[in-house]
């Protein structure tokens, strides 16, 4: 009888133990795949997570990067990437407490007036991002996320019509209550954080603008 007891229990801890490793490690792979998808979807360039870690126990997440892909035609191959990503999240509920986004990294590029930026914001206008895929059937699950911050950064800025290179400060992005689909609460916040950064793009080519044309009427050889 002990014995049988004894060979029970050991199955208990191994099912279970393995339960909690399917449950842990598959989430983390549907998160990891559903922020890619529906980031992709709504910058309409490639976009790849880190690693990312659940723990349901807690109720957090981190995520080590998002790198969202430059649009064609610019020398760097990334826009940004968002680094040291953590959330505080209900995993029964599906809201998420807080997400904050600690050390961005913003490469701006110029040219003809535009910037690479604005070619990302422009192509999230042109219509919206294609649903997730669920099982057939089912819903996509409403989320929320009570309060999503980017912290204050720098940025690089080049201009290719200008030929000028220097370091913006990118003001801390701050949403509250963003709700809907994975894919709607993904375009708001992209929305929001592209905006942040094409603004102040647009304000230093102004400068550069200016800049150029004092050159001009002082009739001063930039080189």
């Amino acid at each position: 009888m002990k014995k049988t007891l004894s060979i029970v229990l050991v199955l208990v801890i191994v099912i279970g133990g393995f339960g909690w490793y399917f449950v842990t490690h598959r989430m983390d792979g549907m998160i990891k795949e559903a922020i890619e998808t529906s980031a992709s979807a709504s910058f309409g360039t490639a976009v790849s997570v880190g690693s990312l870690k659940t723990n349901i126990k807690e109720g957090s997440m981190t995520i080590s990067s998002i790198t969202v892909a430059n649009p064609p035609g610019y020398k760097s191959r990334n826009a940004f990437t968002l680094n040291g990503i953590e959330a505080a999240v209900d995993y029964e509920t599906y809201d998420i407490k807080r997400v904050v986004v600690d050390k961005p990294e913003i490469v701006i590029e110029e040219k003809g007036g535009g910037s690479n930026f604005s070619e990302l914001l422009a192509g999230m206008e042109e219509g919206e991002p294609e649903p997730t895929e669920t099982a057939e059937g089912e819903e996509p699950p409403t989320i929320v996320i009570h309060y999503f911050r980017m912290n204050e950064s720098r940025a690089a800025f080049e201009s290719k019509s200008f030929d000028t290179y220097s370091e913006l400060e990118i003001d801390a992005v701050e949403l509250s209550n963003v709700k809907g689909t994975p894919d709607e609460v993904a375009s708001k916040i992209a929305n929001a954080v592209i905006s942040e950064v094409v603004a102040e793009a647009a304000r230093e080519i102004l400068k550069a603008k200016a800049s150029e044309k004092m050159d001009s009427i002082l009739g001063r050889d930039k080189d």
